[in-house]
């Protein structure tokens, strides 16, 4: 990741959580996710570049690594420790 500052964010997952991609024709796509009472949408800016297609690659992959990795958790009996 980029050197400088950087928030942190933990959003435990409910029943109720959520992902939603949303596509329009006029303006770029919105992803969200919704956990509990935080909502956070990856949105873009109007004029696309490289890097915008690569981050967009680049989480796809990530969280088809997260779902590979919670559904290997959830079939050796689902109880897991909390993320360090």
């Amino acid at each position: 990741m980029a050197g400088g500052r950087m928030s942190a964010l933990s959003l435990p997952i409910e029943s109720r959580s959520g992902a939603e991609f949303r596509a329009y024709t006029r303006r770029t796509p919105v992803f969200t996710l919704n956990a509990g009472r935080v909502l956070v949408s990856l949105t873009l800016p109007e004029r696309l570049r490289a890097e915008h297609v690569e981050f967009a690659r680049s989480l796809a992959e990530q969280a088809a690594a997260y779902a590979v990795e919670v559904e290997r958790l959830y079939r050796n009996g689902g109880s897991v420790g909390r993320a360090a």
